[in-house]
């Protein structure tokens, strides 16, 4: 078994120094070959039922999504197609008696079914006679007690992400076409909880003893309604003093929100719990007891559609739920059960609420540590090395209930003694009302905020405040935001998703700025952050009207010139790289096919080729060829390194560290590679560097007019070999996908920078930090060390066209 290699270097170790500190082995072991086993033993994305012959209503049927990027061609004969294979999509817990059990799809596209039944054996269709529209389906005659799993793909890469609805049935095959597949059912149950909750006031009796009441419901026309929302439902839950309550609302249909009314009047509100406007939460310390009253609503008045309701009011009567801190000390040993990969491990389990901060801290002087802290729903977090392979940490701030799972384990094989230390706030820091909510934005006045200790987190593991206000399209504002005690990150998400950044305004570290004409009527959302996890300090955040409309600028006119450069064949045999220089390639190929560069206009440098002088020869050639109304592409894929900066800290690079791009025969640093850009008198230049650390490259290079970078990871972070897409780099793939007029969301054939940035965050977001926990990119410090993509748009609008798609 080969194994895929990160891509960053520094004086180029061998080839077992360079595996050993970057990958964990079950990194290495997932990212190998184009087939990919099916993960069994995953937690289900649309979850798990329980029937029993006899079921109703039948058909049961499951909304999914189908298709993934694994191909299960080895699993057995017949099994086509593209699916996620890290995890069943549903697994269907099955009490069998005299009927025939069927499972198939019904979907608009193309689609193929595996089915892994309980004796372990596996089942596989393509399309069904049974079923129209090429559209599969498995008949098991004389079905097993016990788990389906099941996994619905797509036939066509193309097709993945369509809707499909699969079917779970005790009809014969020959009734299959003709079923209403239309309605998402999941359980007879189910049902009578629905028309109960739709009589109106329903009471929820949460139970003693930490057990939750979920029920469904939908808000519909005709419903009651809350002052200055929308349609309510409400419900009620009896409770005493000094119990904890966590009221957690979802919704993939509306804009959530939820208020609670504690028996005394006073009112605890929710909008979008942690950004999120499909989730709604209230957690908090009873302060009396009685009956409290629970509404559902939306933020928006006449939205309509389903929702989920969770109350969980345990019995805890006041006392300590956790104590404050808690040691275990254990030993790694042969005895223990191991994991996928091989390395033994020790599970301990910890009861968690929303808002609860949770420290784990993991030291052994026998063996390298490597920590893992899996949330109720399956999500993972996972640390090698803090400040030495001796000791893993993790800071998380939970945001769900349930069982939290901390696994102690070793990077590569490894047995000892150990010491883990689990801290949880406690009942006094719990004791407040936790909602995570979103504060309204005042336009035209300044905000002041603090990031600090106990804020949400995002996934770079940076502390993240967030604000919202109502915008009008045709509008243009400015949004500001300062800081003089962290490096300011800003970000605006729109009404239908879309994010647009800022980072480092004009090369400031110490003030972000977002301008842009709104371009749709509705809510804004805006998210105060920093550039580095962790960071701390107050700030000040203003969004303000400006007479001056920001106009949708288009690059297209000129022409588009390029320099490709790829590296797979480094000097030596320690460190070279997988399909890096077929990245080149490909980028190259995808801009002259899908956006109409001319092939006289672009330089390939390949493995021995992408020399530090051929580099400056090309841009010197470029130089002297591009005027203000071309755009230029600057494409990289191979290793990349941080260096010790010669002046030591600046501003622009406080850390102390250059980034680098390793050459085929040395280094080329941030500054240098700026310094070659600034000959250019392009009026759009587009720096897209696939390598380790590459985020370092945005503060040096960006901040010039008509510049935007694409970069594979943050700067104290590595890159990844895309080895499943057989590329070179995850953001080299995803590019080329974009140009091809995948990233094209409206169809008009342009493509914007807004576009572009968001399909990449989007692919980046399914592909590489959802992939499966194994598939994680570690850095040290108590953070998430994801590989996360870096999109800096500098001075280049949001909306401005880069493309056109041919």
């Amino acid at each position: 078994m080969t194994r895929a290699s990160a891509r960053h270097r520094t004086a180029v170790p061998s080839l077992s120094q360079f595996m050993r500190r970057v990958l964990p082995p079950a990194i290495l072991l997932s990212l190998v070959g184009s087939a990919h086993g099916q993960n069994v033993e995953g937690d289900p994305l649309y979850g798990t039922d329980t029937l029993n012959g006899g079921f109703t209503p039948d058909p049961f049927v499951i909304a999914v999504v189908a298709g993934g990027y694994d191909d299960p061609a080895g699993v057995a004969d017949g099994c086509n197609g593209y699916i996620s294979g890290d995890q069943p999509d549903y697994r269907l817990n099955y009490q069998p008696s005299t009927y025939t059990l069927g499972i198939f799809v019904d979907s608009e596209v193309d689609t193929t079914l595996i089915v892994n039944a309980p004796d372990g054996s596996w089942h596989c269709n393509d399309d069904s006679s049974s079923l129209d529209s090429s559209n599969p389906g498995i008949s098991f005659s004389d079905p097993l007690d016990g788990n389906y799993d099941i996994w619905v793909g797509t036939y066509s890469q193309g097709d993945n992400g369509s809707d499909a609805m699969l079917v779970v049935t005790e009809l014969g095959e020959s009734q299959w076409s003709s079923m209403d597949t239309s309605t998402e059912t999941r359980s007879s149950s189910l049902n009578s909880q629905l028309a109960q909750l739709q009589t109106g006031f329903a009471d929820l009796l949460a139970n003693v003893g930490g057990e939750t009441a979920t029920h469904r419901g939908d808000l519909q026309d005709g419903d009651a309604t809350l002052s200055g929302y929308g349609y309510a439902d409400s419900y009620n839950f009896s409770g005493q003093s000094g119990q904890e309550a966590v009221i957690d609302l979802r919704s993939n249909d509306f804009d959530t929100y939820l208020l609670v009314r504690t028996p005394s009047g006073e009112e605890l509100r929710n909008d979008d719990y942690e950004s999120s406007t499909a989730r709604s939460l209230v957690s908090f310390t009873l302060e009396e007891s009685g009956t409290y009253e629970v509404t559902v609503s939306s933020f928006m008045s006449d939205e309509t559609g389903d929702y989920d309701l969770a109350i969980n009011v345990d019995g805890s009567n006041g006392a300590d739920l956790t104590p404050a801190s808690r040691v275990e000390r254990g030993e790694l040993a042969s005895s223990d059960t191991t994991m996928a990969s091989g390395e033994y491990v020790d599970v301990y389990e910890i009861d968690g609420r929303p808002g609860q901060q949770l420290t784990l801290d993991l030291r052994s002087d026998d063996f390298d540590t490597f920590l893992i802290l899996q949330s109720p729903s399956g999500e993972r977090v996972e640390n090698d090395d803090t400040d030495s392979i001796s000791r893993s940490f993790i800071e998380s701030s939970l945001s769900e209930l349930g069982t939290y799972q901390v696994m102690v384990t070793s990077y590569g094989s490894g047995d000892g003694e150990y010491e883990l230390t689990l801290e949880q706030s406690t009942d006094a820091a719990g004791a407040q009302t936790f909602e995570r909510d979103v504060v309204a934005l005042d336009l035209g006045n300044v905000s002041s905020g603090n990031l600090q200790d106990g804020d949400l987190l995002a996934d770079s593991g940076s502390y993240e405040d967030n604000f919202s206000f109502q915008g009008n399209a045709g509008d243009t504002l400015r949004i500001n935001l300062a800081s003089d005690e962290f490096d300011t990150y800003l970000r605006l998400i729109t009404p239908t998703g879309e994010t647009i950044e800022n980072d480092d305004f004009e090369g400031s570290t110490q003030q972000s700025v977002i301008e842009l004409t709104l371009q749709e009527t509705g809510r804004y959302r805006v998210l105060v952050t920093s550039y580095s996890a962790g960071s701390t300090g107050s700030y000040e955040l203003s969004a303000a009207p400006v007479s001056s409309r920001v106009i949708v600028e288009d690059s297209t006119g000129g022409r588009i010139f390029g320099i490709f450069a790829g590296i797979s064949d480094y000097p030596g045999t320690d460190a070279d790289l997988s399909y890096t220089d077929q990245d080149a390639t490909r980028a190259r190929d995808a801009l002259i096919a899908g956006s109409g560069m001319s092939p006289d206009n672009a330089i390939t440098l390949l493995n021995e080729q992408a020399t530090i002088g051929n580099l400056r020869s090309a841009m010197e050639r470029m130089a002297a060829s591009i005027t203000p109304g071309d755009t230029f592409v600057l494409f990289y894929s191979g290793h990349g390194s941080r260096v010790e900066r010669q002046g030591g800290p600046d501003s622009a690079d406080p850390d102390g560290l250059d980034e680098t791009i390793e050459l085929y025969d040395g280094s080329v640093l941030d500054d240098e590679l700026n310094q070659l850009l600034n000959t250019l008198n392009a009026g759009t230049t587009l720096l897209v560097l696939d390598s380790c650390f590459s985020g370092g490259f945005a503060k040096d290079i960006v901040s010039r007019p008509g510049r935007m970078g694409l970069f594979s990871s943050e700067e104290d972070v590595t890159s990844q070999v895309a080895a499943k897409f057989r590329a070179g780099g995850y953001l080299s793939v995803f590019f080329e996908e974009a140009l091809e007029g995948y990233a094209d969301f409206d169809e008009n054939g342009e493509l914007t920078a807004l576009e572009l940035s968001e399909y990449l965050h989007g692919r980046f977001r399914v592909d590489v930090k959802s992939v499966g926990a194994d598939q994680y990119v570690l850095t040290g410090g108590p953070q998430a060390g994801y590989q996360h993509l870096v999109v800096d748009r500098g001075g280049i609008g949001p909306y401005s066209i880069l493309f056109n798609h041919r």
